[in-house]
């Protein structure tokens, strides 16, 4: 029976299991019911449900101070979290700003890259171009950068559009190449949107290193990166990394654009910053940001009420602490290419799945009619859907999404379990998406 509730839920007439607890990648429901987290949530619990530790860390915090507002004070506990965030990176970032989310945190890379260009005398940079095929969060700043139609439906009276470019994404390449002989047409795009807008205004170029729920796992090699990255220095445009979902150990790397040999001037930060235990996200900066700010006004007056507050500060270290010790973030590499070669198999035996592709443990899968010609499923279909119902009743959640065909049709699924993860659970997750299919391939007459 339809429970219920006083909660807008996303959709008003689908009936949701009420959760009551959760131990590593489980989830218990009121009535005992044990369900897979096959998606760490939306790609955030990187530390499994249950952790102890946190809600200790959160009691502790509250027991000295929830809050105090960053515009009068500052905490010693937010300069620890700022301090591990640097320190992971490297020193390629030295300041941190924290806000409580992954769209909070591209909001405030815009500023950051707006208020860099101001003072530096260069009032007219002000364009932020992105790509096609992305999603940078649902604030309506984040949701212009935004380029997934099916987040913008409804709302693009609201939003700006400052440019675009084709993405990484060498299944379906945009320019009809052969990703292994291909001149990374991609990368040069930026160049030529550059040219377009005028030099003289476009402040940044943000993309996220591995894509999230708009492609699910696409990402380009460390040869697109260079090319991004000389593109950007040439024509003097921060480049800004969205790793909100990519970002924190997800890709095998604390950050993900350490694997792709090439430093941005900005990164968002969200998700597993706090290995789901807060709502918190970040932005941080590199020194050259930092100083053309600092050697003019001084000020970066940007912000929420909540951002820098102790409480996700604290977690942010304990969750620092956790990954350290416990070595998780060296663990995701050889966990993830277990799994993905685990769904590699299940691949093979389907028809109906056309791409298995990721980095670490954030492997997209995409479903297609026909493996041969790539043709993806009638939007009305719903495959994804059919996706996310079948997972269900094998007793698991996996985070599906649509569009990855031009924005216009695509069946995605994205497979991300937390660090915690063992290799036995990965084979039972594995065995009920290929369960799943099963059902999917009866219901189409396949």
């Amino acid at each position: 029976m339809k429970r219920n509730t006083n909660i807008l839920n996303p959709y008003f007439k689908k009936d949701y299991p009420v959760i009551e607890s959760g131990n590593g990648i489980y989830m218990y429901t009121e009535d005992g019911k044990e369900i897979i987290d096959g998606s760490s949530g939306s790609v955030l619990i990187s530390l499994g449900h249950g952790q102890s530790e946190m809600g200790e860390t959160l009691k502790a915090q509250a027991d000295k101070i929830s809050f105090a507002y960053r515009w009068d004070c500052i905490t010693q506990v937010l300069e620890d979290a700022s301090k591990c965030v640097c320190d992971v990176s490297d020193g390629d970032f030295t300041k941190v700003f924290f806000v409580c989310g992954g769209s909070e945190a591209v909001e405030i890379s815009m500023k950051l890259a707006r208020r860099y260009f101001l003072n530096l005398g260069k009032k007219e940079k002000f364009k932020l171009i992105s790509r096609h095929q992305s999603y940078h969060g649902s604030t309506m700043g984040a949701l212009s950068l935004t380029a997934f139609p099916a987040r913008q439906e409804g709302y693009k009276d609201y939003l700006f559009n400052q440019g675009h470019i084709a993405p990484a994404y060498c299944y379906r390449c945009w320019y009809g190449k052969d990703c292994n002989s291909c001149n990374h047409e991609c990368a040069e795009a930026l160049e030529e949107e550059i040219l377009k807008q005028g030099p003289d205004t476009v402040a940044a170029f943000i993309m996220e290193p591995v894509s999230g729920m708009s492609l699910v796992g696409a990402h380009g090699d460390k040869e697109y990166f260079k090319k991004i990255r000389q593109i950007c220095d040439k024509y003097d445009v921060l480049l800004i990394f969205d790793e909100v979902m990519c970002g924190i150990g997800r890709t095998g790397e604390v950050f993900a654009y350490q694997n792709f040999d090439v430093k941005p001037d900005i990164v968002a930060l969200g998700k597993a910053i706090s290995g789901g235990y807060f709502p918190v996200g970040a932005v941080a900066c590199s020194q050259k940001v930092y100083d053309a700010i600092d050697a003019n006004t001084a000020e970066f007056p940007a912000g929420y009420s909540w951002a820098g507050n102790p409480l996700g500060a604290a977690v942010v270290c304990k969750n620092f602490e956790i990954l350290k010790r416990e070595k998780l973030v060296e663990s995701v590499s050889e966990k993830g290419e277990y799994l993905k070669n685990k769904l590699l198999e299940v691949a093979q035996k389907h028809k109906i799945i056309g791409d298995v592709r990721g980095m670490g443990l954030m492997v997209g899968i995409e479903f297609v009619m026909d493996k041969d010609t790539k043709e993806s499923f009638p939007p009305e279909q719903k495959v994804s859907a059919m996706f996310s119902k079948a997972v269900l009743s094998e007793n698991m959640f996996i985070e599906t999404s649509t569009g990855c065909n031009h924005g216009n049709k695509g069946d995605m699924a994205m497979i991300a379990p937390a660090y915690i993860v063992t290799l036995e659970e990965i084979d039972e997750i594995v065995r009920r998406i290929d369960h799943s299919i099963i059902q999917i391939e009866k219901q189409l007459g396949l």
